[in-house]
């Protein structure tokens, strides 16, 4: 059983790894949304009175950016503490591993053990249901990012629409809106290929 057990906790730790690496990937992407929503705000600007529509739907996807990265923060700091708790799992675990191997010795050792093997279990299983609630937070975050993009991608969506009005720089806003449709699109091909690894 504890073999079973000590399989758990380091495909836990494995998925905490591989999440945590998905995000900082999913971070440094959404970091140039905000710069290319600038740019295309500065664009829209230079085309002028044509390009209206795209300068107000570029300053949405500034907002957007800003919430994306809040979001994207957020993440973050529920993975910090996931991988925290794991290792405070395994250093429990050890823990509990080298108070097995000393009750082993005998009745006596078991005795004088015993109490500090029943705060290590407890500490455990406090561990075991903080990790969960982490995990819980986590996909609540996830879906709420999720969303967040579902909202970015109607945006990018919306500026190649304007885009068509920028006359002699309609291509160009054409360009800036496809790219942060794409990176839009990259973010949450990345989140939902999370989200179903998650759920493993």
């Amino acid at each position: 059983m504890e073999e079973i057990r000590g399989n758990s906790h380091a495909a836990d730790l494995r998925r905490v790894v591989k999440a945590n690496e998905d995000i900082k990937k999913v971070i440094r992407i959404s970091s140039g949304v905000n710069l290319v929503a600038l740019n295309a705000m500065l664009i829209a600007k230079r085309s002028g009175e044509r390009s209206r529509g795209f300068a107000v739907v570029s300053s949405e996807l500034r907002v957007f950016s800003h919430k994306l990265d809040g979001a994207m923060s957020g993440l973050g700091t529920l993975i910090f503490e996931l991988v925290s708790d794991a290792a405070a799992m395994q250093k429990q675990r050890q823990e509990h591993g080298h108070l097995l191997a000393i009750v082993a010795q005998g009745k006596r050792m078991r005795e004088l053990v015993a109490p500090a093997l029943a705060r290590v279990d407890e500490r455990i299983s406090g561990t075991v249901q903080e990790i969960g609630r982490d995990w819980q937070k986590l996909s609540l975050q996830l879906n709420r990012v999720l969303q967040l993009c579902e909202t970015g991608g109607s945006l990018a969506r919306s500026a190649k629409i304007e885009a068509v009005y920028g006359g002699d720089m309609s291509n160009i806003l054409k360009q800036v809106a496809s790219r942060i449709e794409e990176t839009v699109n990259e973010i949450f091909s990345t989140l939902k290929l999370l989200r179903t690894q998650l759920a493993e």
